[in-house]
């Protein structure tokens, strides 16, 4: 008898949490999936959690929840639900969930990616308005960047004729142009700063998850052992680590700063934080340690995207040779074999720009950008969404999506050129993501890839290297990088 009471008992303690994890959901909310008691979906989700997601779309439509551990999560599976929430509803879909990796850090998060709020709201003004400043959309950066990419290039023809990988020579320029806008500085691609944050980066990657797991199972978290099992002091060091590297960037053009200065981001970044000061007294939101992560976030944000970018396209110019030479062809015809492109150049390639955007189709680097949270309850397309739920964009899926393109695992830049020859515009390539999160760096993003796509293959022609099979897979992660690396330039004749 007492042994059929235990078992009840038994029964009953494993059957309550259960019940409650089917009974306590919210009501009205997309279709989808609790998944298991405790783990919710977890288990189920692959490497790939975008293809994952696509395929719970097809089962549960484009808008449609799971829950990752005990943590709801509603997926934007098209492009229609991103833009009813990113765009539509921008203002409330503008937060920051907690869960965000780059909130595990033993400092208070002064970052621009992680916050949200009145802090993000004015940071981000200011960038943009600095990003004008400095002359996007007005040429008066592209000498600049043309001049890096003189460098690169030089750099570039001392591995002519042979394979080799190309990764870290693209990393150094572009980390340059976003250095040059920052501190008004080059720097050589020897200098020990500039490889010590390359060098945190590549150790970064598959090493950083997109996701907090304790912020998942948070009753873990308190157990001994729990900071290996998350592997959150690894995180910790690496994002100290940016920090660093960030400090050692900005010090010295803090140094040099005087009053009224805005010649470079941190100058006019202190020219602010000084009128600030002098108006009210303080201010605890343009402060001196908000500037070294606001730089730490710009450079991780602007260095990996550009350079991994720039790195596929010339892979699939291996891959399409045909292709290639279309492009090649219409850069004689419009720009020569003489003189530098132009950003204004585009205008006149539509050929090139279509294939641009194709790259950005097919690549899809960060292809489920940063999560977002509703900061109130609110309703899209029929359904509740509870405020403080974590809201994750598939831009991947947008990109894939058969409805649109017809054919989307082909590559096809001709499907940007109409009838006429001209580029059709489209707002269905979001690499960039949509909404008040966007990238706020798309303007220096789109000027570089250009400019860099179209100086390469005027000087070069890409082929497959010897002896190498090349491979346009990628490794999971937070972005998608080649699995493949190595590029066989020869000079054209």
């Amino acid at each position: 008898m007492a042994v059929d009471f235990i078992w009840l008992w038994s029964l009953l303690v494993l059957l309550l949490p259960i019940a409650y994890w089917y009974l306590s959901r919210p009501k009205n909310l997309p279709p989808g999936t609790a998944g298991l008691p405790i783990v919710g979906y977890m288990p189920f989700i692959s490497e790939y959690q975008h293809e994952t997601f696509k395929k719970l779309g097809q089962k549960y439509g484009n808008l449609f929840h799971l829950y990752l551990g005990s943590l709801l999560v509603i997926v934007l599976n098209d492009y229609s639900s991103i833009y009813d929430a990113l765009v539509k509803n921008g203002d409330i879909f503008s937060g920051r969930p907690q869960q965000m990796i780059l909130k595990e850090t033993s400092e208070r998060n002064l970052g621009l990616a992680s916050n949200d709020g009145e802090y993000w709201k004015q940071h981000r003004r200011f960038i943009r308005s600095n990003l004008t400043n400095f002359g996007f959309g007005k040429g008066a950066f592209e000498p600049l960047i043309l001049e890096e990419i003189h460098q690169f290039l030089k750099e570039l023809r001392q591995n002519v004729g042979k394979s080799f990988n190309i990764r870290q020579l693209l990393m150094n320029t572009v980390s340059n142009n976003v250095n040059i806008m920052i501190t008004g500085k080059r720097l050589d691609y020897d200098d020990p700063v500039l490889i010590r944050f390359n060098q945190i980066v590549k150790q970064s990657e598959g090493r950083v998850p997109s996701f907090s797991l304790a912020s998942f199972f948070p009753w873990i978290s308190k157990f001994p052992g729990a900071n290996k099992i998350f592997k959150s002091e690894n995180v910790r060091k690496h994002w100290g680590a940016t920090i660093d590297v960030a400090t050692s960037l900005v010090n010295p053009a803090i140094n040099e700063y005087e009053d009224g200065l805005n010649d470079n981001y941190i100058h006019a970044y202190l020219s602010e934080r000084n009128a600030r000061v002098k108006a009210n007294g303080d201010d605890d939101v343009f402060t001196e340690s908000a500037v070294v992560h606001i730089t730490r976030d710009l450079f991780l944000a602007g260095t990996s995207t550009t350079a991994f970018t720039v790195l596929f396209s010339l892979l699939y110019m291996t891959r399409y040779p045909e292709i290639q030479k279309t492009v090649q062809n219409e850069i004689d015809s419009v720009v020569g074999r003489e003189r530098q492109p132009s950003y204004n150049d585009r205008s006149n390639m539509p050929y090139t720009e279509a294939t641009i955007l194709e790259i950005h189709r097919k690549i899809s680097h960060v292809p489920l950008s940063l999560p977002h949270r509703n900061i109130k309850d609110v309703q899209i397309q029929g359904y509740v969404i509870p405020k403080d739920t974590m809201i994750i964009p598939n831009l991947w899926a947008v990109h894939n999506d058969p409805n649109i393109w017809g054919d989307p695992e082909t590559f096809r830049p001709e499907r940007f050129i109409g009838s006429d020859g001209k580029l059709v515009k489209t707002e269905y390539v979001i690499p960039f993501s949509l909404g008040k999160r966007a990238c706020v760096g798309e303007p220096l993003a789109r000027m570089e890839i250009f400019l860099y796509f179209v100086s390469l293959l005027q000087q070069f022609t890409f082929i497959p290297p010897e002896g190498e099979k090349l491979t346009l897979e990628t490794f999971p992660g937070f972005s998608l990088r080649p699995k493949f690396q190595n590029v066989h330039a020869i000079l054209r004749q």
